[in-house]
């Protein structure tokens, strides 16, 4: 299927499955950006299937747009699943950076629950007391 082209009207079914093509090639860029471990190259891919995503949720608002054909309903399936399989190394590396950050700037001892006993919050914390 072609990629489709700003101001060609398209049948509503159809400009629905091929921003759902562009989803899947959108995370196709995605996988292959994690796999290259450039930050940049991630960001980009990142963006760029926000705005697949976008123009996606966008062609299905539209009047006219009937109920999801089993196949679309499917593909959109599959590629919810790969966003979410996504997300975990993401998220492993935000815990890796928040971890290694702690190390290196411990935090100061005035960051504590102690200090609030001094600090303008004290008032609040002894009337539930």
């Amino acid at each position: 299927m072609a990629v489709p082209q700003p101001g060609l009207i398209q049948p509503p079914a159809d400009a629905l499955a091929q921003r759902v093509l562009l989803l899947e090639q959108q995370l196709d860029v995605l996988d292959a950006a994690f796999a290259g471990g450039e930050p940049p190259a991630i960001e980009a891919a990142s963006e760029a299937l926000h705005q697949a995503l976008m123009e996606a949720a966008r062609v299905a608002g539209q009047p006219g747009q009937g109920p999801l054909t089993p196949e679309l309903r499917e593909r959109l399936g599959r590629a919810r699943a790969r966003a979410a399989s996504q997300l975990a190394p993401v998220h492993r590396a935000a815990l890796t950076f928040e971890r290694t950050l702690q190390v290196l700037l411990p935090r100061e001892q005035a960051d504590t629950y102690g200090g609030l006993a001094s600090g303008p919050g004290a008032q609040a914390i002894k009337a539930y007391r």
